[in-house]
């Protein structure tokens, strides 16, 4: 745990989400010991199961922002922080400077139908830039959107271009 709790401190200004997840019914108290022990900062589920499995405790499970599984294995593998810090060098996290939203922040939904609630910053080309709650910013590819959402999209950019 000191590991990620290390990576979290270090890597969370970048964009770095950590959730971690109990899956042997230890009781509150001693995850709460543990948590304060370490100094941990992220959140931790409890009494997960499925749909992953792993076969050796700890497991870890990289995910990038589209909801793709882009490494799973141990931590102390070398190949864990290496995907991680390859997946932060996409995003940008929201300078202090406040700018206009072209679509203010709602639930978007993906062509697989998972939600992602975001604002909208930049439209460019086939690239949409999404602004999360926490300020990051995510270049997104229009076309992995729903088609109900990439028809309001291309709406938006056809109203912009008559005025």
């Amino acid at each position: 745990m000191p590991h990620l709790v290390k990576m979290d401190k270090k890597m969370k200004p970048q964009g770095l989400s950590i959730i971690a997840a109990e899956s042997q019914n230890t009781p509150s108290e001693k995850v709460k010991t543990l948590l304060d022990k370490n100094k941990a900062e992220f959140t931790v589920t409890r009494q997960v199961r499925g749909p992953l499995s792993s076969r050796g405790i700890p497991h870890s499970y990289v995910f990038d922002v589209e909801g793709q599984l882009i490494f799973q294995g141990h931590p102390g593998d070398p190949k864990f922080e290496k995907t991680i810090k390859a997946a932060l060098k996409d995003f940008e996290v929201e300078a202090d400077e406040p700018q206009g939203d072209l679509f203010p922040q709602r639930t978007w939904k993906n062509s697989d139908g998972k939600p992602l609630v975001a604002a909208i910053t930049e439209i460019n080309g086939d690239t949409i830039t999404f602004k999360l709650k926490n300020g990051r910013k995510i270049p997104y590819d229009i076309s992995k959107l729903s088609e109900e959402d990439q028809k309001l999209i291309k709406e938006k950019t056809a109203t912009e271009d008559e005025e």
